[in-house]
């Protein structure tokens, strides 16, 4: 069973407001994160640490997705999508 992916409001508008090209780069991404077992083994997620910890970050160029799991739904929530020096501002 694959995991379902699921922008919050903020993630979602800023999403939105992206080019197509990253969009559609950041929306593979993700289907291939959805499709993983367990998606902390793909080789772009890395654990967050501080104010943040619980979250994790699957990076693609220089934007970051910041996300948790919900293991009880398996539902991938991403909280925030931001070009690198925006993403872990707390």
């Amino acid at each position: 069973m694959s995991w379902t992916v699921r922008f919050s409001g903020t993630a979602e508008k800023y999403y939105k407001k992206l080019d197509s090209n990253l969009r559609k780069r950041i929306s593979d991404s993700l289907k291939a994160l959805s499709a993983l077992e367990n998606p902390l083994t793909h080789p772009q997620v890395r654990p967050l640490v501080g104010k943040l910890k619980g979250f994790y970050r699957l990076r693609i160029g220089k934007h970051r997705v910041i996300f948790s799991l919900l293991e009880e739904t398996k539902t991938i929530a991403v909280v925030n999508v931001y070009p690198r020096g925006e993403a872990y501002k707390g």
